[in-house]
């Protein structure tokens, strides 16, 4: 099994024309599109993390002429969700389409990585990857970003580490420097890499930077 981890900017920044009135509402964020889900008679869930003015979500959804039902409630850390049970609409449908014909693993959450652009990473065999990419519609942006061997195990973020980050972050763990107490430090990675302490430095710092934030986004 092989993964693409992709930068998708759908047409008018939204997956389903709810997001997209979620969209144009200026002091609301949509952070991540934690579960997307769709059933044979067209209808849909889409669940969202938002962020900034949500107490008036409501005020965008409830009279929205694809919204069947919705709720708004609070998880830990004070994340706010929207949940959205949704008649279908495009482009979700021709994007829920490319996915069930090929057969691929959509991994969730989605991450909005601006107002308009997603950062996801879809898994399968390679040949169905590779034909799903070739018939996204022209009207979408695609970039793909970075490509591998899947492993259901791994965090999505991790992904998004370079594979020399990778290998620093291994090495830390493996000679101690996370442990309680600390066994090991940037010189002892360094030596074990054959490389500068400022070079382990640097890639330890974009490495968790990367992790942390994408868990407490």
């Amino acid at each position: 099994m092989r993964y693409v981890r992709l930068e998708l900017t759908p047409p008018a920044g939204a997956i389903h024309p709810v997001g997209r009135r979620l969209a144009t509402e200026s002091h609301l964020e949509r952070a991540e599109l934690v579960y997307v889900d769709s059933f044979p008679d067209g209808t849909g869930i889409l669940l969202y993390r938002i962020c900034g003015d949500t107490e008036n979500v409501g005020s965008l959804v409830d009279d929205h002429p694809l919204v069947l039902d919705w709720d708004r409630f609070e998880g830990t850390n004070a994340a706010v969700y929207c949940y959205l049970l949704v008649d279908s609409g495009e482009p979700a449908a021709t994007l829920i389409s490319l996915v069930g014909q090929d057969g691929l693993i959509v991994e969730t959450p989605i991450e909005y990585t601006g107002l308009d652009s997603l950062r996801l990473t879809v898994a399968g065999k390679e040949e169905m990857i590779q034909h799903a990419y070739r018939t996204i519609p022209d009207q979408f942006d695609c970039e793909i970003i970075k490509t591998g061997e899947y492993d259901p195990r791994c965090k999505w973020s991790i992904f998004d580490l370079t594979a020399r980050q990778k290998e620093v972050l291994r090495t830390a763990v493996e000679v101690g420097y996370y442990d309680v107490p600390k066994r090991a430090t940037h010189r002892d990675i360094a030596d074990e890499l054959g490389c500068a302490t400022s070079t382990v430095d640097e890639h330890l710092r974009k490495a968790e930077s990367t992790i942390f934030l994408s868990l407490l986004r």
